[in-house]
């Protein structure tokens, strides 16, 4: 019978809840999850307003971009002038 090892991180987690008392055994696993679920569900909420607008062909909310670019393409009023002789400007 093959009997899998516990991860380090599952081990720690048990071991800091075994601390608690029992009443906070239950809040703690609750946070837990709260504290997984929530970036799960932002980054969900996310795809579907950027699905939404792109179906309708509204412009995409800020929030949602994905092809954000890199940090030199949003420099804004420090973004150096385009030359005269750059024909991509």
């Amino acid at each position: 019978m093959y009997v899998t090892e516990a991860s380090w991180k599952s081990e720690i987690f048990q071991s800091v809840v075994g601390f608690l008392p029992d009443w906070a055994q239950g809040t703690a696993l609750g946070l837990f999850v709260l504290a997984v679920l929530t970036p799960w569900a932002l980054r969900t909420r996310r795809k579907f307003v950027y699905h939404r607008a792109v179906r309708t062909g509204r412009p995409i909310p800020e929030s949602a971009r994905y092809a954000q670019g890199r940090g030199a393409d949003h420099l804004g009023s420090y973004a150096p002038l385009p030359r005269q002789d750059d024909p991509a400007a």
